[in-house]
C-alpha cells in the first residue's frame, strides 16, 4: 500500500542503523481524554476503526482531567469545587460542559467501566493518571485493584498531570510540595502494589524558566521515590500565545498558504532532527537512569494544522523515531493526545451528534501500527533531501515493512521500484501540507492516492 504526501527540501544525505531486540510496543499509545463523553465507545464503526489501529497502551482518564477524577460517581465523577480550589484558569469552564455533555447522553456510570471494556476488547495496557491533588489515596488504590480484578495489566501511574503548570501555583507553590504530594502517594501505592511503576511530574525545558520551576527538575532529581519522569511532548509551529498545549491565539498571517505550511515544515523538521532530542538528552543528564514516559504529543493544538497533511506526516515522522531512534533509549512509554473527543486538532477520531469523523492522524497511526504484526529486530534509517526512509528487519535480516516520509513538494515516480518486491513499502506524500482529510479521514488530494 501506499499513502501518498508530500513537501519542500533542505539538502542533507545521512544514514543510520538502529538495532533493537524488539520493538517497544508501548510507545504506541493513546490517551482516552474526553473519549466516553464525546464518542459512543460502543460504536461498532468507531470499535472496527479502533481494531485497524489496534492500541498497544491506554490512559486513563486523561491530561488535566484525571488531576480531578473520583472513581464511583457519575461520568469522571467532577467535583467543581476542587477544580475552583486547585486550578487557576479556564479549566472549570470545560469541567461545567462536560458535566453537562454527560447528564445529556445519560452517562450516569464511572466511565472506567467503559474504559475496562475498550482496553480488554484490544488487550491494551493501561497506564493511570491519578488525582494527587483532592483524592483519598485509597481512591487510587481502588483503581488499580478495579483493573487488577478485571485482568487488565497497568504499567505506570502518573502521580498528577502538568503540575508543574503556573495553573497550579496556588496549591504547589513550588517543587518541594509537589514532592512532598508525590512521595506521599507513591509510598501508599508502592505499599499495596510494590512493583507498581510511578512517575513524577518533570518541568518543560524551555529558554525562558518562569522562577517557580527553575531549579524544579534538578531538585526533583535527587528524590528516589519514583521510577520515571513524565514528558508531554507539543510542538510548535504556529506563531501566537499557547498554553498548555493548546494555541490560545494566533499571529495575523500574510503569507500565502504554501509559504506558510512551508515555513511550519522547516520549523518541524529541525525540532525533530534537533530540538526535541535535545531536550530529551537534557532530562537524562538531569534524571539519569529514570524512565521518560511521554503521555501526551501532539503538535501544538490550532485548527490551522489540525486534520490536515502537515499533521499526518509529522504524527508518523515523530512516531517513527520514537520506535527507531537509538538516541532516545529512556523514552519506554508513550501515549498520543488524543484518542477521541470533540476538537479538530487532537483527537483521532470527532463525536459528532450520534457518530463521529475520522482525522487524517488516523492513517499513519493504521498503516505504522503493522510493524508490530512483524518480529522487527532492527529498523535502518535514511534521510536524503528531507525524505525518511525506515526500513524495517526481521530477526532474519530480511526486510519485512519500509515506510518513506517524503517531505519534498517535488513528486517521486515510486511505482517504478514497488513492483516485485516480497516486503511491504508504504510511502506517504502530497501535494500540499494544507489539504484537509474527509470525515473519513482521507485527504482528498489532487495528486495523491492509494495504490494497493
Amino acid at each position: 500500500m501506499i499513502y501518498r504526501l508530500t513537501i519542500m527540501s533542505l539538502f542533507f544525505i545521512s544514514c543510520s542503523i538502529i538495532s533493537y531486540a524488539q520493538i517497544n510496543s508501548n510507545l504506541f499509545g493513546f490517551c482516552t481524554s474526553n473519549s466516553f463523553t464525546y464518542v459512543n465507545t460502543y460504536d461498532t464503526s468507531f470499535l472496527s476503526k479502533v481494531e485497524s489501529i489496534s492500541p498497544k497502551v491506554l490512559r486513563f482518564p486523561g491530561g488535566t482531567i484525571g488531576n480531578f477524577y473520583h472513581p464511583k460517581g457519575e461520568a469522571y465523577g467532577f467535583r467543581v469545587a476542587d477544580v475552583e480550589k486547585y486550578y487557576k484558569g479556564r479549566f472549570s469552564n470545560r469541567v461545567h460542559t462536560l458535566i453537562n455533555a454527560a447528564k445529556q447522553k445519560e452517562h450516569v456510570k464511572d466511565y472506567i467501566e467503559d474504559f475496562i471494556i475498550l482496553a480488554k476488547r484490544y488487550n491494551s495496557k493501561v497506564i493511570v493518571n491519578a488525582n494527587v491533588l483532592s483524592s483519598d489515596k485509597d481512591e487510587i488504590i481502588y483503581i488499580l485493584n478495579r483493573f487488577k480484578n478485571k485482568g487488565v495489566d497497568v504499567i505506570g501511574v502518573e502521580l498528577g498531570s502538568e503540575l508543574s503548570n503556573r495553573a497550579y501555583k496556588k496549591h504547589i507553590k513550588s517543587v518541594f510540595d509537589y514532592i512532598q504530594i508525590a512521595k506521599s502517594y507513591s509510598l501508599h501505592i508502592k505499599s499495596v502494589f510494590p512493583d507498581m511503576k510511578v512517575g513524577v511530574v518533570a518541568a518543560p525545558i524551555k529558554d525562558k524558566i518562569p522562577n517557580r520551576i527553575r531549579n524544579w527538575n534538578i531538585i526533583l532529581s535527587q528524590e528516589n521515590f519514583y521510577d520515571a519522569i513524565i514528558h508531554h511532548s507539543y510542538h510548535k509551529v504556529v506563531d501566537g500565545e499557547e498554553d498548555a498545549g493548546v494555541m490560545i491565539s494566533e499571529d495575523d498571517v500574510k503569507n500565502s498558504r504554501d509559504e506558510q505550511f512551508n515555513l511550519y515544515k522547516d520549523r518541524i523538521l529541525e525540532e525533530l532532527s534537533y530540538g526535541f532530542l535535545n531536550r530529551m538528552s537534557q532530562y537524562t543528564s538531569i534524571f539519569k537512569d529514570k524512565e521518560i514516559w511521554i503521555t501526551e504529543w501532539n503538535l501544538q493544538m490550532t485548527k490551522t494544522t489540525g486534520n490536515t497533511m502537515f499533521q499526518s506526516l509529522f504524527v508518523a515522522h515523530y512516531l517513527l523515531e520514537l520506535l527507531s531512534n537509538q538516541n532516545l533509549p529512556s523514552i519506554t512509554i508513550a501515549t498520543y493526545h488524543n484518542l477521541a473527543g470533540r476538537d479538530v486538532s487532537a483527537s483521532i477520531f470527532k463525536g459528532v451528534k450520534d457518530g463521529f469523523e475520522t482525522h487524517s492522524t488516523f492513517e499513519p497511526f493504521k498503516y505504522i501500527g503493522d510493524i508490530f504484526e512483524y518480529d522487527i529486530s532492527t529498523i535502518e534509517k535514511q534521510v536524503i533531501n528531507n525524505v525518511f526512509t525506515y526500513d524495517c528487519f526481521n530477526k532474519n535480516g530480511s526486510l519485512v515493512i519500509s515506510y518513506v516520509l517524503d517531505w519534498n513538494q517535488y513528486q517521486i515516480q515510486y511505482s517504478n521500484f514497488l513492483n516485485n518486491h516480497s516486503f511491504n513499502k508504504i510511502v506517504f506524500y502530497s501535494e500540499n501540507l494544507y489539504d484537509l482529510a474527509n470525515k473519513n479521514g482521507i485527504l482528498q488530494l489532487k495528486k495523491s492516492k492509494i495504490i494497493e
